[in-house]
């Protein structure tokens, strides 16, 4: 691959995700309250956050990586709740010092529930 997204500037690649992600985010919100919701990132909303930069060679490299991400949510059963056991496994390995391969991430999860402290 010639052009790699990767090589790109952080702050570039920043203004772009925040660009796309501002949609997407919308969504997720209106997903509690609707009745019904597309989650999605389409093609069009990746090329025109690059091509308005210049850089519309990275456009295929960003939508692989944002299908590939939705893809994979989309077949979990509940990514809300494994996201929040892997930050509540996280959060108790710092506290106790300790790698996050001790943790389990439920049980992480449902201690932090039961001391009602917010993740």
């Amino acid at each position: 691959m010639k052009d790699n997204i990767l090589s790109l500037p952080n702050d570039v690649l920043g203004d772009i995700f925040r660009e796309i992600y501002s949609e997407y985010e919308k969504s997720i919100r209106s997903m509690f309250t609707a009745p019904v919701c597309d989650l999605e990132i389409t093609a069009q909303q990746v090329a025109k956050a690059f091509d308005k930069r210049g850089l519309i060679e990275y456009a295929p490299q960003f939508y692989i990586f944002a299908t590939g991400v939705f893809i994979g949510i989309k077949n979990r059963k509940n990514p809300y709740q494994e996201i929040n056991e892997w930050v509540a496994a996280y959060r108790m390995a710092k506290e106790m010092n300790v790698n996050v391969s001790d943790i389990d991430p439920r049980k992480a999860f449902e201690y932090y529930l039961s001391k009602n402290k917010k993740l």
